[in-house]
């Protein structure tokens, strides 16, 4: 159950994320100052239920649970609409119903009947996911009363209004099958779903969410309708608010827009199938080309509401987790595998806990495998200790911490726990993995690592009927029952996400040759991120080097003075913090993220890290064959053919073998890596790395100036040998191309289209471009590329376009990216460039270029509240001599753009005969 944070991505550069102000909307504002918790007056038909830790739910007479969790830290709120609906619900025939009903209700309904536009107008970040137990919806916005308001409408409406219309099925069934189709190129995920549904005789938990291909193809649309009207109601849902935002207002919403809805007078049907035990090992073996060999290992064990089941979690990590896991010890650092893990599935019913190993294909797979599973059948035999245990733990609550620090990360989080039942068994397995003791752990190993509980890549007939029984879980009411958690977290101050006021607040200073940017402020749980970037080399220094470039940051990763790689991660562990180190040939960047408390300590040793690596040989020859296996991985895979292909197009004419800009070939890729040794990356560490040109950013709560001198002393003295110059961007705009790539046996193929030009971010044209962009492709599902290609055509799940320039060199790129069945590929083709010839020569209208200004600028606002791309943006600030206020002077130039602006721009620099396109899949019969 290691919990970690959820990242999300927009897909917008880094200068265009440095800053927002606020469009225009109607009604919008700062959200009242809310009222304490206790004063809250209940509107009618609403009561108080629990609360705990800072949430609180509430119940509507129609049955809706709804929680309550304020933060002012972030102007940011999060709206999370969770239904007790999921694959699990699903009848005959009906497979991968709750996820194509998921992707319907995206559709509209007559109030709302464009959804997805109206996301992008107010630069939502927002999802729907679909697991076993459960279907969740998320929208995170800008707090505002109007932003609050209309998501609660908008999210009750859709509860029972949604369209799910045969028209909206036609197209939506096929970018789910396009979904399917991506998801069977991954051996892994195939292997998953082929182990998953050996494993389980009649639970529905065997079979996968995203469905079987036939029923997605063919299921009728009065059978998805009556999906909906049974499980989308009020009584199946739980409504979640994170963030900023009024709870007198939002209860009253809540009630003035969900209570109006009926309370349902149909019963859910009861769910009787129970598993039987499993009377012997079982086996599947999936052949498709590849090029890694996959073992993996599934095993029942009880529902997370057993109380065995917090010992089952620490057991699988302890066998899984890497570098301390019995798997990592036995396999990769015996030269078997080159990856393993493990993690054990989160069911309100009987589940199963998996192990997994990749090799590579040249491996014989039988002495592995008999490694594989002695490992961990035989763990009983040897009890952990109280270290290995306590080390779990740890990654365990530094996880958990984290997400409760993260209000509307948390909001999503417990989509996942509702479906055990109760939102707070979140809280309860967290306190429950605590308790867990070296002897829990080897009883539960005892109880149920055995073979004849095992489902694996073949069957062995027992000699005697054995079965592992798995014991009944007491109902959650019994489980919480006297569960009083722990404090809330302290709340932190409000930090206005406006450039200028972001501005107002920061402190930068010039140590040397560093530059420190400094943004404290009292955040939630005194959390604290960190960003530091060094600069180094020079493009002739740098030739023939870039292999051993990208090893040296994964190796300080892996050791340091007096420090092993397990020492270093129990160390931040016992700090509840995280660190990462990242290299290539240019440069490096370290991501710290801690508290107020640790930090200190964190950065001192983030110091040993960086100037006292250990070049463990060990851990360097697990690092290469890592590599070498992944880029094999890549042979066979379509995403990696087109972007290499895509790359190697538009670098520089005339780059060759060796040159820093040069893109290699993946058979240039691994005679390199298999050429490469431990001191071909110690030595470039000794030639470039060093603290004399730095840039860092540092957000939240902490002292300024004792970091700012902590970090100086960090860098002190530390100077690389070789002189720094920057390597500069260079443009290159190749005749256009037409590439396909074959690779066999691939149900999901790839698209990917570019055109560069020279152009800055400071070019006058720049923000023009953004918007038209945003209206072509970016943005969300509403765009010019997904209303054709996959809102009316349902050709393609993913498709979008993105667009960059360098900030200081005169390179730019206009890129766009679709997945697809290759038999539709004549017809992607041709809507792509009919809709980029469609927008050159006709324009966006002046709906659109409104809709698209207000949006980005939300987007922009949007990304500015979260800390780790604060501290990223400070540390980007300083070297590129920019503030705030050049984020400030991005957002007026967005705002003040006209329609004809964006037009122009759009067809003096976007020739759509002069893209070139790249595509990888099995388009042979």
């Amino acid at each position: 159950m290691r919990i970690s944070g959820q990242a999300s991505v927009v897909f917008l550069s880094v200068a265009v994320l440095l800053g927002a102000s606020p469009p225009s909307l109607a009604q919008t504002g700062t959200p009242a100052s809310p009222a304490p918790a206790a004063q809250l007056r209940l509107p009618a038909g609403t009561t108080f239920v629990t609360e705990l830790e800072g949430i609180r739910e509430y119940r509507l007479a129609n049955g809706l649970k709804v929680l309550l969790f304020p933060d002012a830290t972030k102007q940011t709120v999060t709206i999370n609409t969770t239904y007790l609906v999921g694959s699990r619900q699903e009848g005959g025939g009906e497979t991968g119903m709750a996820h194509l009903l998921e992707h319907m209700v995206f559709k509209g309904t007559p109030t709302h009947p464009n959804i997805p536009a109206e996301f992008k107008t107010r630069g939502v970040d927002f999802n729907g996911t679909t697991s076993y137990d459960r279907t969740n919806y998320f929208m995170t916005m800008p707090a505002t009363d109007d932003n609050l308001r209309w998501g609660l409408g908008l999210e009750a409406d859709r509860m029972v209004n949604s369209f799910i219309a045969k028209k909206d099925l036609d197209s939506e069934m096929t970018v789910v099958r396009n979904e399917f189709e991506a998801g069977e190129n991954d051996p892994g995920s195939v292997l998953l779903k082929q182990v998953q549904s050996v494993a389980y005789d009649w639970h529905p938990y065997g079979n996968a969410t995203i469905g079987n291909r036939s029923d997605v193809e063919n299921v009728p649309i009065e059978k998805l309708q009556a999906f909906y009207k049974r499980f989308y109601q009020p009584d199946n849902a739980v409504l979640l608010l994170a963030g900023r935002f009024d709870p007198q207002l939002a209860l009253d919403t809540v009630a003035a827009t969900f209570g109006k809805l009926a309370k349902p007078t149909r019963v859910l049907d009861r769910e009787y199938t129970v598993e039987p035990p499993q009377e012997g090992e079982r086996s599947v073996t999936v052949r498709r080309v590849g090029d890694e060999q996959i073992l993996m290992s599934a095993y029942h064990v009880p529902s997370a509401l057993h109380p065995d089941y917090a010992a089952v979690d620490v057991m699988t990590d302890l066998l899984g987790d890497t570098p301390s896991g019995r798997l990592h010890k036995a396999l990769v650092e015996g030269g078997k595998a080159t990856a393993v893990g493990g993690f054990a599935r989160l069911r309100p019913g009987p589940t199963l806990t998996l192990f997994y190993a990749f090799l590579p294909k040249d491996e014989a797979v039988g002495p592995v495998r008999d490694t594989f599973l002695k490992t961990i059948e035989d763990f009983a035999s040897t009890a952990p200790t109280q270290a290995d245990v306590d080390r779990i733990k740890a990654l365990n609550e530094r996880g958990f911490e984290n997400i409760v620090a993260n209000p509307g990360q948390l909001g999503v989080q417990l989509s996942e726990f509702m479906a055990l039942g109760d939102w707070r068994t979140f809280f309860f397995l967290r306190d429950a993995v605590q308790k867990v003791t070296p002897a829990d752990v080897q009883r539960v190993a005892r109880a149920y690592l055995r073979p004849v509980n095992r489902t694996l890549g073949q069957f062995v007939p027992s000699e005697r009927n054995e079965s592992v029984a798995i014991p009944t879980a007491p109902g959650v009411q019994d489980v919480l029952k006297g569960y009083t958690g722990r404090a809330a977290v302290a709340a932190g101050e409000t930090l206005d996400p406006d450039p200028l006021a972001l501005e107002a607040r920061v402190r930068r200073e010039t140590l040397g040759g560093l530059k420190v940017a400094t943004l404290p402020y009292r955040s939630r749980g005194a959390k604290v991120e960190l960003t530091l970037n060094l600069k180094f080399g020079n493009e002739n220094a740098l030739r023939g080097r870039t292999t051993a470039a990208g090893f040296v940051g994964e190796m300080l990763e892996r050791g340091s003075s007096g420090l092993s790689r397990q020492d270093l991660q129990d160390r931040l562990a016992r700090l509840k913090s995280t660190m990462n180190v990242s290299g290539s040939a240019t440069g490096a960047t370290v991501r710290v993220s801690s508290d107020r408390q640790n930090l200190p300590e964190v950065l001192r040793l983030m110091t040993t890290v960086l100037r006292q690596p250990a070049w463990n040989a060990q851990e360097f020859e697990q690092l290469r064959r890592e590599a070498v296996s992944g880029v094999e991985a890549g042979r066979n895979d379509p995403e990696t053919l087109a972007s290499l292909a895509f790359s190697r197009h538009f670098m520089p004419a005339g780059a060759k073998r060796g040159d820093v800009r040069y893109v290699p070939t993946l058979d240039e890729q691994l005679a390199d890596l298999r050429a490469l040794t431990l001191a071909d990356v110690r030595k470039f560490y000794e030639d470039f790395w060093g603290g004399n040109v730095a840039f860092a950013g540092v957000v939240g709560d902490f002292d300024a100036p004792a970091v700012t001198a902590q970090l100086s002393q960090a860098l002190s003295g530390w100077t690389s040998k070789t002189p720094y110059e920057r390597v500069k961007a260079v443009n290159t705009q190749p005749a256009p191309a037409n590439v396909t790539v074959e690779v066999p046996d691939k149900a999901n193929a790839v698209f990917l289209a570019g055109l560069s030009f020279p152009l800055t971010d400071l070019s006058p044209d720049y923000p023009a471009l953004v918007v038209a962009n945003y209206v072509l492709g970016g943005g969300s599902l509403s765009s010019r590329l997904a209303d054709r290609l996959r809102q009316k055509e349902g050709l393609s799940y993913g498709v979008e376009s993105g667009f960059s320039a360098d900030p200081r060199d005169p390179d730019a790129l206009v890129q766009a990216y679709a997945i697809y069945n290759p038999v539709n590929g004549a017809k992607l083709e041709q809507g792509f460039r009919e809709e980029v010839s469609r927008a050159v020569s006709g324009g966006f209208t002046d709906a659109e270029v409104a809709a698209a200004k207000q949006g980005l600028l939300q987007a922009r606002r949007l990304a500015r509240t979260g800390d780790a791309t604060l501290a990223n943006a400070l540390a980007t600030q300083g070297d590129l001599g920019r503030t705030f206020r050049t984020s400030a002077d991005f957002d007026a130039k967005f705002a003040a753009l006209t329609t004809a602006q964006v037009n122009a721009a759009l067809k003096k620099y976007v020739d759509p005969s002069k893209f070139s396109l790249f595509k990888a899949g099995t388009f042979k019969k």
